[in-house]
């Protein structure tokens, strides 16, 4: 019969679907990048929970954002 596929968010054959069990999808926090009214000044951008950090610190492999929010 046919699961459901958490990660690819689709339905396949039971054989091809490896996260039967998993009831939910971990949800990574995205930086708030894309808003109306700028949140942080100039060369800074904002974690998701809208602190504002330098913008080298994104993207680095280390999570400087108190969400983790920089690295996702």
């Amino acid at each position: 019969g046919l699961y459901f596929d958490i990660e690819k968010q689709t339905c396949d054959w039971k054989d091809a679907v490896k996260n039967c069990k998993l009831k939910n999808k971990e949800r990574k926090v995205k930086p708030l990048l894309y808003t109306e009214e700028p949140l942080c000044q100039d060369g800074f951008l904002a974690c998701g929970d809208s602190n504002c950090i330098e913008r080298g610190l994104f993207c680095n492999g280390e999570k400087d954002c108190a969400d983790g929010s920089d690295e996702n």
